[in-house]
């Protein structure tokens, strides 16, 4: 597993990586928020207790000079009858960022984060330019409940289906890393930016920064419930914050209030780039 790998070896192995694709680096990464809604702390973060806080489902886009590579998918109104929080203009630029997009990829395979790729009007049409592990393509087709959705067989021939065993490049600057825990194909997503800036995309490893700085995980039930390798989660911690302390920003896909934060400092930006 990737992260069997020592911190500072791991982290070398990825930045080479970040240069083995030749061309031009990414020049900024968005997101925009599809889902926005307040949750009790302690549902992410063992111990936070009950406090609320702002919780986002989102997209990023990675951003080049010339098109973009897509990171998740979000969902639809319909997905987790979730309408309140739902926004619906955003979704629609999510949808048209996903059809423009030269590749997109996902940090694993849960319905928030995957739906519109797999059962949507627009399914069809981002297929082709769609990266699947094979992890998150087995999770699709055998576990429904770990993925809270699910595809079917006659579908897989339409993406990009990959495999690889602890990081790939895929673009310039831009390197997946294998960490499965949350979910069996989960990974994570480095970018380096023409600035210098460097940025992983952390997914669901942590539903917010605080279980990475303090190093608890999400209560025993929710990892029972949503099937987790908490061994492996706690490794991946432990290495996210090793990671943080070279400087490298960590993203956690549904902190909103950190999001915010490194909006501020200019490390990510809010909105999407349709053009």
């Amino acid at each position: 597993m990737v992260l069997a790998q020592t911190p500072d070896s791991l982290l070398t192995t990825v930045r080479a990586l970040g240069g083995a694709i030749p061309g031009e680096l990414p020049v900024a990464v968005s997101y925009l928020n599809a889902y926005e809604d307040s949750a009790v702390a302690g549902n992410g973060v063992d111990g936070a207790g009950p406090s609320k806080a702002f919780s986002v489902t989102g997209v990023f886009q990675v951003r080049f000079r010339h098109g973009w590579i897509m990171v998740d998918a979000a969902m639809d109104s319909a997905a987790l009858h979730r309408g309140k929080s739902f926004k619906a203009d955003n979704f629609a630029k999510v949808e048209t960022a996903l059809e423009k997009a030269n590749l997109i990829v996902i940090t694993h395979e849960h319905v928030d984060h995957v739906q519109p790729l797999v059962k949507s009007s627009i399914a069809d049409q981002v297929a082709p330019h769609t990266l699947l592990t094979r992890e998150q393509i087995e999770t699709l087709l055998t576990k429904p409940k770990v993925a809270f959705t699910s595809m079917d067989s006659s579908q897989v021939s339409r993406y990009i289906v990959v495999e690889y065993e602890r990081a790939l490049p895929i673009a310039p600057g831009v390197v997946l890393i294998k960490a499965a825990g949350h979910t069996p194909g989960s990974q994570m997503v480095y970018v380096k930016l023409a600035s210098g800036k460097e940025m992983i995309l952390v997914g669901d490893i942590a539903w917010n920064v605080h279980g990475i700085d303090s190093q608890r995980q999400k209560p025993d039930s929710t990892s029972r419930f949503m099937s987790e390798d908490r061994a492996a989660i706690a490794k991946q911690l432990a290495w996210l914050k090793g990671v943080q302390s070279q400087g490298i920003s960590l993203v956690v896909s549904h902190d909103g209030t950190h999001m915010q934060m490194l909006a501020k400092q200019g490390v990510v930006s809010e909105g999407l780039v349709l053009q």
